[in-house]
């Protein structure tokens, strides 16, 4: 366990903030403080929204009022809970394909390449937007569950072909080694070579790729988040003091995850920075947090690998370059 302290600390701060997100309606305000005017003694309107942080709004309040700080801890179970279950579903079904793709129907894994070969040229955020597109503007009565499921379904959509991919090439060399060649000659059936002498090495690269989807998703919904495309749907109510040409409220995040506050207030920077700089600052601590668990896994799973490499050259009778025999080790008798 020592050998895995950032990943532990790291773990368990994202596990905190979603336990303490995920408790929110037990412990605080519902409506986060909502304050739009503050008036004298005498109804004398003296401010209004946004305020700047101060002891009453720690973190300053956005335009509709709301103090920030509560906001960004009611939105983060959003933000953790779509990139955890977007990261594993893709990993999962992209893994069990492209096993199935390599032992059953290794003469459709070109097909499969030439089909899902646009994706590598059409960045990702084009076909996320074009695709999201129907649920973008969708009335409040339809439901955060079914928007949010319709977005997990596009968003695992987009990462599928190159997890696939990955899980069929890392088979195929699988299949090459020599403990799975001797399996075949004994009669050992595909179930049971990914049971037994598969799955163990998939397991190890299975976790690091889905941090590794974890981070892909996070940067994806950042990217959607500019386009007003948020998780869970738009606020109807729109941002207070924003109207366009025809009056209509500007977009607001439903379900106030990151990305989208973010996505809403990047126009803030002038007037009321601290609005967008907030989430951005939380979104950017996830980010290095995931990237620090990302790295310290990849110098695990490599160092890993390097030492089973050393050991099958020694059962091959192969010696280490340091124990190599040379002349200056013996004393030769005249």
């Amino acid at each position: 366990m020592s050998r895995y302290k950032k990943t532990i600390i790291g773990t368990a701060l994202l596990l905190i903030l979603f336990v303490l997100s995920c408790l929110y309606p037990y412990y605080a305000p519902i409506d986060f403080n909502h304050q739009i005017l503050i008036r004298d003694e005498h109804g004398k309107v003296i401010d209004r929204a946004p305020f700047p942080p101060s002891q009453e709004h720690w973190l300053g309040t956005t335009r509709n009022g709301e103090d920030l700080h509560l906001v960004l801890l009611y939105g983060a179970k959003f933000t953790l809970i779509t990139a955890f279950v977007v990261a594993v579903l893709r990993v999962l079904l992209g893994g069990i394909f492209g096993m199935v793709l390599s032992l059953w129907a290794p003469f459709l894994k070109g097909y499969f390449k030439d089909f899902f070969l646009t994706m590598r040229y059409i960045p990702a955020i084009l076909v996320a937007y074009i695709l999201m597109l129907p649920v973008a503007g969708a009335p409040n009565d339809v439901g955060i569950s079914s928007i949010v499921t319709y977005q997990i379904i596009i968003l695992v959509f987009i990462g599928f072909p190159s997890v696939t991919l990955f899980a069929s090439d890392l088979t195929d060399e699988l299949l090459k080694t020599s403990f799975v060649q001797s399996s075949y000659l004994l009669g050992a059936s595909k179930l049971h070579i990914i049971k037994r002498q598969l799955l163990p090495y998939m397991r190890s690269y299975g976790i690091l790729f889905t941090v590794q989807q974890i981070l892909s998703t996070l940067q994806i919904t950042m990217q959607l988040s500019i386009f007003y495309i948020y998780l869970g749907g738009q606020n109807r109510a729109g941002v207070f003091g924003y109207d366009d040409a025809s009056g209509n409220p500007k977009p607001a995040s439903l379900s106030n995850e990151w990305a989208g506050l973010i996505g809403q207030n990047f126009t803030e920077f002038v007037l009321a920075p601290w609005i967008v700089f907030m989430p951005l600052i939380g979104f950017f601590f996830v980010i290095v947090v995931v990237n620090m668990i990302k790295k310290e896994l990849e110098d695990q799973i490599l160092g890993v690998q390097l030492m089973k490499r050393k050991r099958k050259k020694k059962k091959d009778g192969q010696l280490p370059v340091n124990l190599s025999p040379s002349s200056e080790k013996f004393d030769f008798i005249q």
